[in-house]
């Protein structure tokens, strides 16, 4: 379990960024679908670059959290 810090503002901030990871990058990856889709008139394109804006959220967040058990 990660450790917690003393400073409670501190470790909110943590994971509320943890929490907003995902959200963000999906959203990320609808626009760039969708401007790719707008360019190329490819409908597909919107789907892929929500599922690339998925895959890099899950990414970062393993990333974060298994920093955090390294500590």
């Amino acid at each position: 379990m990660p450790s917690r810090p003393d400073k409670p503002m501190i470790w909110l901030s943590k994971y509320l960024s943890l929490a907003l990871t995902l959200p963000a990058s999906v959203a990320a990856g609808f626009v760039l679908g969708t401007l790719a889709d707008h360019y190329w008139h490819k409908p597909l394109l919107r789907a892929v670059g929500i599922m690339l804006g998925m895959t890099a959220g899950l990414i970062q967040i393993l990333r974060e959290l298994s920093r955090d058990n390294q500590k």
